[in-house]
């Protein structure tokens, strides 16, 4: 799941680390030892976001979608968004971007 999550945001094992609000060592540990169940409902939920992702948007401009500020995430980039609340924001963030008409 991990590096689903990684390949298709374009992520650096630092950066999902940062996602999930742990340093990097504990990713390398997950892919070691499993996810702990814990953290396994946001592993589901983070690869979930990006399998949306993946089915409607171009693959290679995902990477730049999540990093490119918006206003209607008050100014922060989705992976900041995600990080500091979680990925039910996005999901609202992706339906009203699906759904403008201009």
């Amino acid at each position: 799941m991990l590096d689903e999550i990684e390949r298709t945001l374009g992520l650096k094992e630092t950066e999902l680390a940062d996602l999930f609000g742990v340093r990097r060592p504990s990713i390398s540990g997950w892919r070691e030892a499993g996810i702990p169940r814990g953290r396994q409902a946001s592993v589901e939920r983070l690869l979930e976001l990006a399998r949306v992702l993946a089915r409607e948007v171009k693959e290679s401009r995902i990477p730049q979608i999540v990093r490119t500020k918006d206003e209607w995430l008050e100014g922060r980039t989705m992976l900041e968004t995600i990080a500091q609340q979680g990925v039910e924001p996005i999901y609202g963030y992706l339906h009203r971007l699906f759904a403008y008409q201009g």
